[in-house]
């Protein structure tokens, strides 16, 4: 194996992983340790649009890594897979990035499996893809946790594509998200789609939000303004609705286990906006 650059050395530490050759199996550890370690979250996109300029709105691997170690950060779709796919490269996996819709990508690895089966791998999708799923046999596969599940399919009526479904107890609530495995993309393809996700009204510039799968205590945390959701393996969901900064701050060091990821900064940006994620529901 080629020598590894001082920051995927340490991005295989924070995942407790030593390098090894490319191989499904490793992958497959990756996966399910990177969706335990590395945080769906919205504060670094928050103080990230706030620090940088408009035309460099994603953090490279080395940025990525520097603010784990140093917030507890992870991030959404573009951060999250834009900086695995660059550390599977650096361990000699071969892929790219794919587009799911304007604002969502996923990373496709080829050159792995029997018969070039391509493999999806998608750490940037708020939903329970902790493994990667061969495409040849995907529809076969139901990727599960708790009452939430994902299942990737052919599309009916363009073979050449696949359909990423949602499910939410048994129900189908969303089936938008399709691609081609073969469209290959690299992050700098994805800049006006980046640019979406910075909009006033995105989304993600409107909240505040931290998601982390804890697959080896059987649970995973939802946190949406100041409602947390537990939901346990088995399906159970316990909603607590949180008071005060204070409070959020507790539950992403404590629950979360992120005690350095600057929620408080974050909601500080958000009222800035004229935004207050205490405000109560509709």
């Amino acid at each position: 194996m080629k020598q590894l650059p001082e920051w995927a050395i340490t991005y295989l530490h924070r995942m407790r992983l030593e390098p090894q050759e490319p191989d499904f199996p490793f992958l497959q550890a990756i996966c399910r340790a990177h969706m335990q370690v590395f945080p769906y979250e919205n504060v670094s996109k928050l103080i990230f649009f706030e620090q940088k300029s408009s035309d460099k709105l994603v953090p490279t691997p080395e940025e990525y890594v520097a603010n784990a170690v140093r917030y507890d950060m992870g991030g959404t779709c573009f951060a999250n897979n834009g900086s695995l796919l660059a550390l599977l490269r650096a361990l000699g996996y071969q892929g790219h990035l794919m587009p799911l819709s304007p604002t969502h990508m996923a990373i496709l690895i080829r050159d792995l499996l029997p018969n070039d089966e391509p493999v999806y791998v998608d750490m940037g999708a708020a939903a329970p893809v902790f493994a990667p799923v061969a495409l040849h046999s995907a529809a076969e596969q139901e990727i599960a946790f708790g009452f939430e599940s994902v299942r990737i399919v052919r599309d009916p009526v363009q073979p050449e594509r696949f359909r990423f479904l949602r499910f939410r107890r048994g129900e189908l609530v969303s089936d938008r998200w399709n691609f081609d495995p073969s469209e290959a993309k690299e992050i700098h393809d994805f800049s006006e789609s980046v640019a979406l996700t910075f909009q006033p009204d995105a989304t993600y510039m409107g909240c505040l939000r931290v998601q982390l799968y804890q697959l080896d205590r059987g649970r995973s945390l939802s946190l949406l303004n100041n409602s947390l959701q537990i939901m346990l393996e088995n399906g159970t969901e316990e909603k607590i609705l949180l008071h005060s900064l204070d409070e959020i701050e507790a539950v992403a060091a404590e629950e979360f286990g992120l005690p350095r990821l600057p929620v408080r900064e974050a909601i500080s940006i958000l009222q800035n906006k004229g935004i207050d994620v205490f405000a109560p529901k509709d």
